[in-house]
């Protein structure tokens, strides 16, 4: 027995766990991906190389440490094959369910362009007839349906007439509450649709335009207060708080920078600086710690400005 060539059992053990191991994970992989070929293809050589009848066969002779690091480098790449393989399959179905939806609406705005040439007479019709009854947002509705498919000048005048008579329409129900945009677009149509109330939509206009140059500031200041802040994350010590470039310049006024200590510090932030209020302690002239304020006015790269 002693001079017996197989495998010992603790060799044996785990060359079986480790094929057992690929053969799960084959098998999960080709069961999840679909791909058969390059997953399979590795199995085969692992079972060829790990399962000791094989090994016996094929006269295969490795060490314990070899085959297990044979296993795991197999492992790997059927993991790396079978995800690969599993990333292709998904970009492909992508890509055709993106042929098929771009299809699908191919086929919807030529079913639609045959449907308006087959039946513009009475379109027509229909989108008179709401524009004449007050209706001029189902007739807007109409339109905009065949709009996208068609550049009929026939239906291109309803629908201007369709969204005018909806401007006036959103203006009787709702002027008050509707957007500064909305209104703006409304007050510009109407001064060139009504020459007699030209005067008061002139003037409606520009108290919307007003409106709409503040809120424009105010998104402007806001935007670079928002930029001043990010800035401003790199300028305060961590530690205490403290803006450091204004500390070295309160320090470079003292008769003994050495006995600084800081107390509190705040800011403000400005639209293109910020003000730091600073409050320490420090020896004076008689050599008595005593209380300090300074305040700096302080740029967005963190150079100090001013200091009082």
């Amino acid at each position: 027995m002693a001079d017996t060539k197989t495998t010992p059992n603790r060799t044996t053990f785990w060359l079986y766990v480790m094929s057992a191991g690929l053969v799960a994970y084959c098998y999960y992989a080709m069961a999840e991906t679909k791909v058969y070929v390059l997953p399979a293809l590795i199995l085969i050589v692992a079972l060829a190389v790990l399962l000791p009848p094989s090994r016996k066969r094929l006269k295969i002779s490795l060490s314990l440490k070899l085959s297990i690091v044979l296993a795991v480098a197999l492992f790997l790449g059927i993991a790396l094959s079978a995800g690969a393989q599993k990333a292709k399959r998904e970009e492909a179905a992508q890509l055709k369910m993106q042929q098929n939806s771009a299809a699908r609406i191919a086929k919807q705005k030529s079913d639609r362009a045959a449907e308006y040439a087959a039946n513009k007479t009475k379109i027509i019709a229909e989108v008179e007839y709401q524009l004449a009854n007050s209706q001029p947002r189902e007739a807007f509705a109409t339109i905009s349906k065949f709009m996208t498919v068609t550049k009929d000048p026939d239906l291109g005048r309803l629908q201007h007439r369709a969204s005018v008579q909806v401007m006036r329409l959103d203006l009787e129900e709702n002027e008050a509450g509707l957007p500064p945009e909305r209104l703006k677009a409304i007050y510009s149509t109407l001064i060139q649709e009504e020459p007699s109330s030209r005067e008061r939509y002139q003037a409606k206009l520009k108290a919307v335009e007003n409106k709409l140059e503040v809120q424009r500031k105010i998104q402007e200041a806001s935007a670079q207060r928002a930029v001043m802040e990010a800035k401003l994350k790199g300028q305060f010590s961590g530690y205490d708080g403290s803006h450091r470039k204004v500390e070295d310049a309160i320090k470079a006024r003292l008769k003994d920078p050495s006995s600084y200590e800081h107390v509190e510090t705040r800011y403000t932030v400005n639209t293109n600086s910020i003000t730091v209020y600073t409050t320490y302690r420090a020896r004076n002239s008689f050599n008595a710690l005593v209380p300090g304020n300074a305040t700096a006015t302080v740029d967005a790269d963190g150079n100090v400005l001013s200091l009082n």
